[in-house]
């Protein structure tokens, strides 16, 4: 047996544990001991007044040149005869090193919103290595455990004798995610590079040139249960200045518009801003403009702000000047 173990928020984003070291599963079922005076152990009235509770910890090692990190569904996992083992779709390459992975699962594989919810899956991927190719493509025979649920932490540890180790450990667990399916606000949403990536909105020419606002494009999160979408009313855009003076401190910008109910759920929207920086002037600066701006971009329902989109790594969310 060779096993692989996948773990998939929200149904996107994928992290598979490549070199993982021990698995453990605990099923608790706590039960209450009421001893009676006077009475010895066999008479102990025990009280089974508590659900069970499935617990599953995986320990790792973090590598460097590591493929763990891809944006793809269970459903895109691919067979590959030439490795013996089930491939990612949209592998993040830029993502391949130990702080690398650390800073992604810490800011975008943690769980952080009341949306968020995980599927955690075994495959043994010698399983079917021998069968037709149809078969070793049907991945629920190769599926020998799967739960859904939350992830309760992640932990990361090295040692000074050997620092470039990094081991990892995950505990999951078990359950209905009864808020993810209710919350009447958005997942993050997606920026999209095209038809229009985050760029400025001006008027006039060379030292007259001004910043008047910020288009954007972005698509909604697409796997929502049946019937769970939230209803877009509109977005909340924070900027501020990548560097330099009012670089610490965002500032927020809402748009409302009606929502697109149709998938792939693309937009793409302008956002008129007044305040933004005006040039300098073209005899200093001959290219006009003076810095960059980080954007942060959430969807606005009737039952408050989503998530806001992570700028962590992401050079979508930075506002350069034409």
């Amino acid at each position: 047996m060779v096993y692989q173990i996948f773990l998939f928020k929200n149904s996107v984003r994928c992290y598979e544990f490549e070199t993982f070291n021990d698995i453990s599963i605990n099923k608790q079922t706590p039960v209450s001991p009421m001893p009676l005076p006077e009475e010895d152990s066999p008479e102990n009235v025990l009280m089974k007044i508590e659900g069970n509770t499935t617990v599953m910890s995986i320990n790792w090692t973090l590598t460097n040149g590591s493929t763990s990190i891809a944006d793809c569904t269970f459903e895109d996992l691919e067979y590959s005869t030439a490795t013996k083992r089930y491939m990612k779709d949209n592998i993040d390459t830029t993502q391949s090193g130990v702080f690398d992975q650390i800073t992604h699962i810490e800011t975008n594989l943690a769980p952080n919103s009341l949306n968020d919810y995980f599927d955690l899956y075994i495959l043994d991927s010698e399983k079917f290595f021998c069968c037709t190719e149809t078969l070793r493509k049907n991945k629920a025979k190769a599926k020998i455990y799967h739960k859904v649920g939350l992830v309760q932490d992640f932990t990361f540890r090295t040692d000074s004798s050997s620092p470039v180790n990094w081991q990892g450990s995950m505990n999951f667990i078990e359950g209905a995610v009864v808020t993810s399916m209710s919350s009447n606000t958005h997942e993050a949403p997606t920026m999209l590079a095209t038809p229009a990536s985050p760029k400025f909105t001006v008027t006039g020419s060379g030292n007259t040139l001004k910043r008047t606002g910020i288009t954007v494009s972005f698509k909604e999160f697409p796997n929502y249960a049946t019937d769970d979408r939230p209803e877009t009313t509109g977005l909340t855009l924070r900027y501020k200045k990548s560097d330099g003076g009012n670089s610490a401190f965002w500032t927020e910008k809402t748009l409302d518009f009606s929502a697109n109910t149709t998938a792939p759920y693309e937009y793409t929207k302008t956002i008129v801003i007044a305040d933004l920086e005006s040039p300098a002037d073209e005899a200093s600066a001959p290219y006009g403009y003076s810095g960059n701006y980080d954007i942060q971009l959430a969807l606005n329902t009737i039952g408050g702000r989503g998530e806001w989109l992570k700028s962590d790594s992401n050079p979508l969310l930075v506002v350069t000047d034409p």
